[in-house]
């Protein structure tokens, strides 16, 4: 059965531009309010007079759980602001968030978060679960009744309404495929995997070494950074990666920590000799990219996996309808030449 969201995907608006024209009120263009109308006609959607009778009595509250946003070099700010925008759009249909957050290297920070979270009784959670193993155990405490949607990284084998996020095996794969189309004689390439790890970075690597280990010309070694400690860990890695492998093409890193890798190696006189693959596009990233410094990044789209969360929670508790269990979104892959088409 058609859901609203598939409307507003189909006639390129907002998902509030629909119920507007659906119930007559607030402004819409002619043009606008006949192409919703058309397909609404098409796709044989029909009301929740339920649901919609039910949004007029309540306000339903979002418990955000997710990192500090200046953590991860800022990474947080990007998915925060997917979340931000679903809430400015959902503001009409009686729905309010509130974020917790917690400091992405405390197990005990990611608790008290969590428990802040539950007391306020929401009406859904949407959670990134970067610490895994605290984040499964305290999701055996949520209640039967209360729904929780994943983003950014996923807990295999819990009992979320919806996942959303990367294939990041396949991600990973892609990510050695790029390395080999630039390393196709051949040669070593250092692994940087960046602590602490989850579940999707151990997915990346997993894809990542799978496809390195084909190719019998490739010489690979695995590198453990650990991010609390900042830029320095990274700084500090470099130097021994170029230490002990003088003969370097290449360099893939696990997460958004790509930046200092890049500075280090061009620090140290190898810009042009060093294929570099990472992931998002924060700042410091994109700058990186810009300049040379960076080969490649894959991004994984964390604005659209924040917005895509809220809208998941809104169509099962509010709409009553079904969602689905996981949401994949695209791979794309950025350089030098098409990097302007992703960044303000």
């Amino acid at each position: 059965m058609a859901s609203i969201k598939d409307i507003a995907v189909r006639a390129e608006v907002s998902i509030g531009t629909v119920d507007r024209v659906m119930h007559n009120r607030g402004r819409v263009s002619d043009e606008t309010k006949n192409r919703v109308l058309r397909i609404v006609e098409e796709l044989g959607y029909r009301p929740n007079i339920f649901a919609r009778n039910l949004s007029l009595d309540r306000v339903f509250h979002f418990a955000v759980l997710m990192p500090r946003l200046s953590q991860d070099s800022g990474y947080w700010r990007i998915p925060a602001n997917g979340i931000d925008r679903a809430g400015q759009e959902l503001t009409n249909h009686r729905i309010r968030l509130q974020y917790f957050t917690y400091d992405r290297y405390s197990e005990r920070s990611f608790e008290s978060a969590f428990r802040k979270s539950l007391a306020r009784k929401p009406d859904g959670l949407l959670i990134a679960p970067v610490l895994q193993s605290v984040a499964a155990r305290l999701l055996a405490e949520v209640p039967k009744t209360l729904p929780y949607v994943f983003f950014d990284s996923s807990i295999p084998g819990t009992e979320c309404l919806s996942a959303i996020g990367q294939d990041s095996y396949t991600s990973g794969l892609l990510a050695a495929n790029l390395m080999l189309t630039v390393m196709h004689g051949g040669g070593m390439v250092a692994v940087v995997r960046v602590n602490p790890s989850d579940f999707h970075i151990e997915e990346r690597l997993r894809g990542f070494l799978s496809r390195i280990k084909e190719n019998p010309k490739i010489v690979h070694k695995l590198y453990d950074v650990d991010s609390h400690q900042g830029e320095s860990a990274f700084s500090s890695s470099v130097r021994q990666i170029l230490r002990e492998n003088p003969e370097l093409g290449g360099i893939f890193v696990s997460n958004a920590w790509t930046h200092p890798i890049a500075k280090g190696i061009h620090a140290n006189g190898k810009k042009r000799n060093v294929c570099i693959v990472g992931y998002d596009l924060i700042p410091k990233n994109c700058r990186c990219v810009e300049s040379g410094l960076v080969s490649f990044l894959i991004s994984q789209r964390p604005e659209m996996q924040g917005y895509e969360g809220i809208y998941c929670l809104y169509e099962h508790v509010v709409l009553r309808e079904n969602v689905k269990s996981k949401i994949m979104v695209p791979i794309d892959i950025l350089t030098r030449d098409n990097l302007k088409y992703y960044v303000d």
